[in-house]
């Protein structure tokens, strides 16, 4: 394997677009690792209600609904990296409020909506910025390259988190409103990275295109329904991802008033557990890669679903099973602790199924309207998915809400496999692509 620090074979281009990507994913890095604990503060230190927490997740979901609009936008606009650079200015710099928060912002409703706000302007470009971002990546570095450049880059991002987050923890534990002086530092930290990101070499393709963006947006929704019409195994497949995404919208913010209420979890606890499952996903993503290129993505999909499955009978058992110890001001239960490490394996097999998995059921130059169909029907379902949570933690409580959500895992399971046994062909099957070839057109 290919060190990172071996620059033999770049070429000057590569390196600068190198030198660049790295520094800008570092500064990316300490920015996204102090909001990793963002919902924790949200419930801890200014103690929302349930139902602002259930908003404060939908915040960084429905914006997917954009994706389609915000392609189109981004194909017309000529300098890419203004548009880049201004996007991160103007969404980030609402953070630089928080520096107003203070204790007596605890339980005021207009300091939870205006922190509801702060992450929705975050939020609300990414559909934006991250096509920008792939495309000048993209034009810099060689097909052969590409892989092992971007994915080193992006661990030194995940390291570069990780120790953020369990520092700012413990930073948090010792003063709750501390994200007051953090949170303008990260919209500082995020800017600086926009900075040295446009600072990559980009040239510019506009091209001409004759139709208007509602025309545009109007024909790419017309084509999307005419592939989950047609593309059998694909539409399956997105069924599968529905239920598995409402029963993870559903339990993600009961788990955080799980682990606040219930278990009474500090924020370097909290921290803790975020970076196991996240370095446990770090040391199992390129195991995961070499099984998931030889597998039908349906059946990778039972697998990464049956961790997700295992994470929540674990964390259930805490109700039964409630046995921990301290260390470092840190509670950790042996349940929890046992969870999250099913959580590393799901994050490390879902990165994949969720990033590449639909642009397996189709050819080359259809992958674009396959992942937006794919990232629009995530939006769709954050708009209530959230929600749904914390009503059902409101009437049947933590354990139960579990419980929904590990029967709906199950029947994601279910489609998942049913797909596979009715239409065992997808556009990546070598069965598929001779009958591509003798009548071109797609399985129905």
């Amino acid at each position: 394997m290919t060190s990172f620090l071996d620059f033999s074979g770049l070429t000057l281009k590569e390196k600068v677009t190198l030198k660049y990507h790295f520094i800008s994913s570092i500064f990316e890095g300490f920015a996204v690792g102090i909001l990793g604990l963002n919902e924790f503060v949200f419930l801890k230190s200014l103690n929302a209600s349930p139902y602002f927490l259930g908003v404060l997740f939908q915040a960084s979901i429905v914006v997917m609904l954009m994706s389609v609009v915000f392609n189109q936008f981004v194909k017309r606009f000529k300098d890419k990296k203004k548009l880049f650079f201004v996007s991160i200015l103007l969404t980030r710099s609402p953070l630089f409020l928080a520096f107003f928060f203070n204790s007596g912002s605890k339980n005021d409703i207009l300091f939870h909506f205006i922190f509801l706000g702060m992450y929705f302007a975050y939020c609300f470009t990414t559909p934006l910025i991250m096509p920008i971002l792939s495309m000048m990546i993209k034009q810099n570095y060689k097909n052969e390259n590409f892989g092992r450049l971007y994915s080193n880059v992006a661990v030194s991002v995940k390291i570069t988190s990780l120790i953020t987050v369990f520092v700012f923890g413990m930073i948090l534990d010792y003063d709750n409103f501390a994200f007051r002086y953090f949170y303008p530092l990260s919209a500082l930290l995020s800017i600086l990275s926009a900075y040295y990101f446009i600072k990559i070499p980009y040239r510019c393709v506009t091209p001409h295109l004759k139709t208007s963006v509602i025309e545009s947006v109007r024909s790419s929704l017309k084509d999307m329904a005419t592939i989950i019409k047609k593309n059998k195994p694909f539409r399956d497949f997105e069924w599968g991802f529905m239920a598995y995404g409402l029963a993870f919208m559903i339990f993600t913010p009961v788990m955080t008033l799980y682990f606040e209420k219930a278990l009474g979890l500090s924020y370097s606890s909290v921290s803790f557990y975020k970076n196991q499952a996240t370095f446990l996903s770090m040391i199992f993503l390129p195991m995961m890669g070499r099984y998931f290129s030889k597998n039908d993505p349906r059946k990778f999909g039972i697998f990464t679903f049956a961790w997700l499955f295992l994470f929540l009978t674990a964390l259930w058992s805490t109700k039964l099973i409630g046995s921990h110890f301290d260390f470092w001001n840190m509670q950790i239960y042996y349940t929890v602790f046992l969870a999250h490490c099913f959580l590393g394996l799901f994050y490390a097999s879902m990165q994949l199924l969720w990033d590449i998995g639909s642009t397996y059921f189709c050819k080359n130059e259809e992958v674009g309207a396959y992942q937006s169909i794919h990232i629009s029907l995530t939006g769709f379902r954050g708009i209530f998915a959230p929600l749904i949570g914390v009503s059902l933690y409101g009437l049947i409580g933590h354990y139960n809400t579990f419980i929904v959500s590990a029967a709906l895992i199950l029947g994601a399971i279910y489609i998942m496999y049913y797909s596979m046994k009715r239409y065992p062909d997808h556009a990546s099957s070598k069965k598929y692509n001779r009958k591509e070839k003798r009548s071109g057109k797609n399985i129905d």
